[in-house]
């Protein structure tokens, strides 16, 4: 399982990567599926792909920059984890948990997802992560590159 972390050049990104780490963050992580598309949710609409949970190609915006974070897997769990997030597609994108990041109360909208809380679920469903002490909508990029941390994922 693969995941690469951007930083956008836009205010609006450093603010997102500022906020989950001071400097050093990230602002956005997508899934790389096994043909090298990234499969992410989106609030903007980028080279006509509509906002949301969508496959986008590699490379698909200019990043100031990116790692990508291997975590080791078994062929079942590489095989549930793309299965998981290709049945999210199409969900919509959720700001009003950006809003709830904004204001400190829960305001996420069932269905919806941000890129970092969509990433985190598929990794509970598949039972590769327990529930944690926070809602996956909670956890932006940088606190879920942490995690996968943790979890012996290495750059690469």
């Amino acid at each position: 399982m693969r995941w690469q972390f951007v930083l956008g050049a836009d205010l609006s990104s450093r603010l997102v990567a500022w906020y989950g780490q001071g400097y050093g963050g990230w602002s956005h992580v997508d899934a790389v599926l096994s043909d090298g598309s990234l499969l992410g949710a989106r609030s903007d609409t980028i080279k006509d792909i509509a906002p949301g949970v969508r496959i986008r190609p590699p490379n698909y915006e200019p990043w100031t920059r990116a790692m990508v974070l291997t975590l080791k897997a078994t062929p079942r769990e590489d095989a549930a984890w793309e299965s998981y997030l290709h049945s999210q597609i199409g969900h919509g994108y959720d700001k009003a948990d950006i809003w709830g990041f904004i204001l400190g109360k829960p305001l996420e909208s069932p269905g919806h997802w941000i890129c970092s809380a969509l990433q985190l679920n598929a990794l509970q469903v598949i039972g590769r992560l327990h529930k944690l002490c926070i809602t996956p909508q909670q956890c932006p990029p940088n606190m879920f590159s942490v995690i996968l941390s943790t979890l012996g994922a290495k750059p690469s």
